[in-house]
């Protein structure tokens, strides 16, 4: 049995499974939810404006968010997935058992807080998710 071919994965999920992504993080890292414990953790200073432009770091992760989402996509054909249910657990496969562990590096060899973790990684595990909805709606 062969796998199905990436030239099978579908264009619009992975653009709409990114834009869920992308905008849970506006959503995630915002002041009611994570920006400030997030910002405490690294020592950075929030508000006060004048900082650098966050354009390029946008463009970066709107792309990063793209190139995820096509992952998924590709685990998702290969691993013959039938609608949302699957396409969500795909990102929660690859948000938990790759991301979350590998972030673990993180706090274990880095020292980084543990909060820091929790919150990247928490990112990391629901928009991967809801990148692999995304995706799978349209797949």
């Amino acid at each position: 049995m062969h796998p199905t071919p990436i030239s099978d994965l579908s264009v619009v999920g992975i653009l709409v499974g990114a834009a869920l992504h992308f905008a849970l993080g506006a959503i995630w890292y915002s002041p009611p939810l994570f920006a400030k414990p997030w910002a405490r953790a690294l020592g950075i200073e929030m508000g006060g404006g004048g900082g650098p432009s966050l354009a390029g770091p946008l463009a970066v992760n709107a792309l990063g968010a793209i190139v995820s989402t096509a992952v998924i996509g590709v685990v998702y054909l290969w691993g013959r997935g039938n609608g949302v249910a699957d396409g969500i657990a795909v990102g929660l496969l690859v948000g938990t058992g790759i991301v979350a562990v590998e972030n673990l590096n993180r706090p274990m060899y880095e020292r980084a807080p543990w909060v820091l973790y929790f919150i990247n990684s928490g990112f990391a595990v629901v928009g991967f998710a809801l990148a692999g909805l995304g995706y799978a709606l349209f797949a």
